[in-house]
């Protein structure tokens, strides 16, 4: 067997007496290197390395795996609701109106009527108090005064007559503006001691037409 030889590399530094000199550009430096001490040295270091290694495999746990919670997941889509147009306001076309329009013609009017036809002794307030029904009577000496009133409907604008007559003979005709739709006119007569006799009020139109008629008597007494 062949005896092993140790591999040495000698070097060589200058002593300190030397020093102080220049040193020279060719100076040899030798090194020894031991072979043996060196492979075991490495052979030790692997092994600790290996130690070291296989007891950190050991202690380290292996890495926790964290499970997708259903917080976690990522939701499904939700599509987007279609979007609903505005509701749009309605549109309201103005409807023209005539310049400016009478009342009166905006109103229906009444069909022609007499509401109302009253022979009274007094008129209070456009109204009449005191209906004469039986007739009038005159004391001697001393005035009556009879009052003929209408309520009219539906006669604007037409003239009207109030007609007075004893025994059948006119004395007196008065003639009445119709202002309105609703409208009431009067007139009166008034009788002394020596107007006894069989008197009538009537109502005309324009065209002499009779409307309405209140007969009575006029006396002298008490």
């Amino acid at each position: 067997m062949a005896e092993k030889k140790n591999l040495t590399i000698k070097v060589k530094y200058p002593t300190a007496a030397k020093t102080s000199k220049a040193l020279s550009p060719s100076a040899a430096v030798i090194t020894v290197w031991n072979v043996q001490r060196i492979g075991l040295a490495a052979a030790l270091l692997g092994f600790l390395l290996l130690i070291v290694y296989a007891f950190s495999d050991d202690d380290t746990p292996p890495p926790a795996v964290v499970a997708d919670s259903p917080s976690a997941q990522a939701a499904p889509a939700v599509p987007a609701a279609p979007k609903t147009p505005a509701a749009q306001p309605p549109v309201v076309t103005p409807v023209p109106v005539a310049a400016n329009p009478s009342v009166a013609a905006a109103l229906p009017h009444e069909q022609a009527r007499i509401r109302r036809a009253v022979l009274a002794a007094r008129i209070t307030d456009k109204e009449p108090a005191d209906e004469i029904v039986r007739g009038v009577t005159v004391p001697p000496g001393q005035l009556k005064t009879a009052y003929y009133f209408n309520e009219l409907r539906g006669m604007t604008g037409k003239i009207l007559y109030h007609e007075w007559l004893r025994d059948g003979v006119s004395v007196m005709k008065e003639p009445l503006q119709v202002g309105a739709d609703r409208w009431r006119v009067s007139s009166h007569k008034t009788f002394d001691d020596k107007a006894a006799g069989q008197w009538t009020v009537r109502l005309l139109d324009d065209t002499g037409k009779l409307l309405d008629e209140k007969t009575f008597a006029v006396s002298v007494g008490q």
